[in-house]
């Protein structure tokens, strides 16, 4: 009897200990996700002002998060920042948008950040195969195509 008693103290501490640190891993992913979102806006909205320089600018930034965060975000979209960063002409940058957004999607969905994201679709960008982008904002501000179509796309979801 006093070693039922033992054993199920023991399992009953683990258990708690264990769920603990459950808790604490997402909490390091959500910590990690938070600066990832805050430099991709920063490139999102340089594309949507059609300003190459600063989303050159803001794409190296995004790089080092992205670093920061390599297990959370694929290969892929750590290689499109970089593509962006490289680059100083505008629709070379926004080619490499779709890439950059999957791997920070993927992400933002296992992490759950502090702040509504929202994924919006244009169903005109890259040759009207469509394009996706995050957004801080329920507001379409449209990076593949700028001024041009400002407006064009809608929310596909809410994360």
């Amino acid at each position: 009897m006093k070693k039922t008693i033992i054993l199920i103290l023991a399992l009953l501490i683990s258990g708690i200990t264990f769920a603990q640190h459950e808790g604490h891993d997402m909490s390091k992913m959500n910590m990690g996700i938070d600066p990832v979102l805050t430099a991709y806006y920063k490139v999102k909205n340089a594309l949507v002002a059609s300003d190459a320089k600063t989303t050159a600018v803001e794409a190296k930034a995004l790089s080092a998060a992205l670093k920061k965060a390599e297990k959370m975000v694929s290969a892929d979209a750590l290689k499109a920042a970089d593509s962006i960063a490289k680059s100083s002409d505008i629709d070379t940058q926004r080619a490499q948008l779709g890439t950059l957004t999957a791997g920070v999607y993927a992400a933002v969905k296992m992490a759950k950040p502090s702040s509504p994201v929202y994924y919006d679709f244009c169903p005109m960008a890259n040759g009207n195969k469509g394009g996706y982008w995050l957004s801080e904002k329920k507001e379409i501000a449209n990076p593949y195509f700028g001024d041009m179509m400002l407006k064009c796309g809608k929310v596909k979801e809410t994360l």
